[in-house]
Parts: structure tokens; sequence; C-alpha cells
């Protein structure tokens, strides 16, 4: 009996093959790729708790082992993609060529690899991060966190004499940001039909142009 009793105690501590918290963090796992579809799709104005849960294919008591409401789990989602950017735009940076119009070039080009990897990402940055109240507030906290390579490259090879100030390249990477969304958006969708090469030479010259702006010297 106590054999019995062991072996049935292990079946509850692992199912297929998985412990309690790896269980739980597939199931978070879902949750996340559900809610990035529907607002992606939907629009995170139009998601519900129940309607994740059915996309996740889970009964809705496993939601709140993972999130205390919808809306951490909405902005759970604009985190990773926001972050997932930033980070790709960093990683980029470490192998892009010094001279500035080939750097920009290079920069554009892998943040359209971003995007084209998972065209949902661009829809959830651009247009649903400030589709609520909550994901607005969010997502303005993160523009800051994404521009700061933006601002990093553009201040890189600028030699004039004087160099811009620390708000030159805050308002010109913000700048960008609101350009490169406009941009982005129709083209991810299918509005703007332009091959992707031509795209990416677009974004970049556009960057180049925002680049020098200074009001420092003003």
């Amino acid at each position: 009996m106590v054999a019995d009793s062991d072996e049935s105690f292990a079946r509850m501590r692992n199912w297929r093959g998985l412990a309690p918290a790896e269980r739980i963090a597939t199931r978070r796992t879902q949750l996340v790729e559900a809610a990035t579809e529907l607002m992606a799709t939907a629009g995170a104005s139009e998601i519900s708790m129940r309607g994740v849960c059915r996309q996740a294919g889970l009964t809705e008591r496993y939601f709140y082992e993972s999130f205390p409401n919808l809306d951490t789990l909405l902005t759970t989602v604009l985190e990773t993609v926001v972050v997932g950017a930033r980070d790709h735009l960093l990683d980029a940076l470490t192998e892009a060529p010094i001279e500035r119009e080939a750097m920009f070039r290079h920069v554009v080009a892998a943040f359209t690899d971003y995007l084209t990897e998972d065209r949902r990402r661009g829809r959830i940055m651009f247009v649903e991060s400030q589709s609520t109240p909550v994901l607005a507030q969010r997502g303005d906290e993160l523009i800051e966190l994404f521009t700061a390579p933006i601002a990093m490259t553009i201040g890189a090879g600028d030699y004039r004499e004087p160099g811009p100030d620390h708000l030159d390249s805050v308002l010109n990477a913000n700048a960008i940001f609101g350009a490169l969304a406009y941009l982005y958006r129709p083209w991810l969708d299918g509005t703007i039909d332009v091959p992707r090469e031509r795209f990416d030479e677009h974004a970049a010259r556009l960057l180049t142009a925002i680049a020098p702006i200074r009001s420092s010297d003003a």
C-alpha cells in the first residue's frame, strides 16, 4: 500500500514528464501566444479573458495562476515585442559597419528582419500599444526603452562641432520612431506595395535625413 501511495503521489507531481512548475510555465506561454494572436487580429480593446482562454485551449481557472488580470497579460505581450525589438537592434549594432550611412542601412535591415519574422509584431508595437489606457501608458514608457539604441545609432559618427546634446538625440530618436511607425505599418499589412530592398533603403535614408537635425545651437 505504501508503495502504491508513493507511486500515485509521483504521478500527481509529474504529469506527462512535466513537473508542476513546468506545466504552469507551459500554460503561461500558451496564454501569451493566444493574446499575441488576438491583439494582432481582433485588437486589444476587443479581447476578453474568456476569449484568450478559448484561443489558448485552456479553462479559465488556469488564467489566474499566471496573470492577475487581462491588462497584465496584454502588457506582457507588448513588453515582449518591444523589448525583443530593442534587443535585436542592440545585437545588430555590435556587428554594424562604422561608416554612418552603412550603419543606418544595417540597423534598418535588422529591424525589418525582426518585424517580418512575425508580422504580428508590427501591429502590436505600432497600433495596439496605444489602443487602451493601460497599454498606452506602458507603451509610452517602452518607447523610451526602444529609442535608446536609435539615439545611440544616430549619434555615432557625427563629428560636427559643437556636437548634439542629449535632447537633440532624444528628440530625433522619437521623431524617427514616429516616422518608422507610419512607414512600417502600411508596408507590413500590404497597403504600400514596395519591394523589401527599396523599402529598407527608403527607411535608411529617412534616418539619415532626420539624424543631423539639431536645435541645441538655436
